[in-house]
């Protein structure tokens, strides 16, 4: 194994596998995958995301929030698309609870042994949401210092970086030279699975974000595709400035009209 060490890390000490990094902000465990050994999976995975629109009405603000599970089954490097599970809901005010609380729901009702989210699982925790059991939570928005110190000091791909183990593990990882570096929040006890499974399905190429998930990328269309459906049927009565009932009165015809459709 080769390492760079910037001012970012001060010392390594190196143990197979996994380097012990000490930095400026404490100790953290260095992980390379060793390509010869990539775990072989054979088990079913769900990707959790959501999204939200917000519409003005005469008492404020309205807020259509979507929440969507698509569930995989991935055996040794090949995910299969299973099936799709969405959620919706019509609340007063801002809806960034109320979608967090979809995503949640349908993330703790599958039955899936690996669910993978885009949130940062310990902030969730703290609000006492109860995070499923072997979860993955990937952050795509995280301090860009951070991000570009990790960059520059780590050259051997893909690595995972723990910067703190516990009942919610935390750490940073990237899978090759060209993608993006990510933050990881799980309750996984094997690290060196987690960052098997991230290079699994982190191993196609989205231009919007290289090296992100791939069961989120195809959440996060799914989720919008749905909120856009809904967002287009709206939209001609946000000009008329909606009442709330009436607003609500629109997303139930919207929802009985396509109660059938499917992608």
């Amino acid at each position: 194994m080769f390492m760079v060490l910037s001012l970012f890390a001060s010392k390594a000490l190196i143990f197979g596998r996994r380097t012990l990094v000490i930095r400026d902000m404490g100790v953290s465990n260095f992980i390379k995958l060793n390509m010869n050994s990539v775990h072989s999976f054979k088990l079913s995975l769900a990707a959790v995301d959501g999204s939200l629109h917000e519409v003005y009405t005469r008492e404020g603000v309205l807020s259509y929030v979507v929440g969507a599970r698509v569930d995989f089954t991935l055996e040794g490097e090949r995910l299969k698309f299973s099936s799709y599970d969405v959620k919706d809901d019509l609340v007063e005010g801002q809806g960034d609870e109320a979608m967090r609380r979809l995503e949640y729901e349908l993330a703790n009702s599958s039955n899936a042994e690996v669910v993978l989210m885009d949130r940062k699982l310990t902030m969730d925790a703290e609000k006492g949401y109860s995070v499923p059991k072997r979860a993955i939570g990937i952050v795509k928005d995280f301090d860009p210092k951070v991000r570009a110190q990790l960059d520059d000091t780590f050259n051997e791909y893909p690595w995972l970086l723990v910067e703190k183990e516990g009942e919610l593990t935390t750490g940073y990882f990237k899978l090759n030279r060209v993608s993006w570096v990510f933050r990881v929040e799980t309750n996984f006890k094997n690290s060196e699975e987690v960052l098997s499974l991230l290079y699994v399905c982190g191993n196609y190429p989205i231009p919007e974000a290289l090296g992100y998930n791939y069961p989120l990328f195809v959440a996060d269309k799914v989720v919008k595709l749905f909120r856009n459906r809904m967002q287009r049927a709206v939209e001609l009565g946000v000009g008329k400035t909606l009442k709330y009932r009436e607003f609500r009165s629109l997303i139930e015809q919207h929802r009985a009209k396509n109660s059938g459709w499917r992608f």
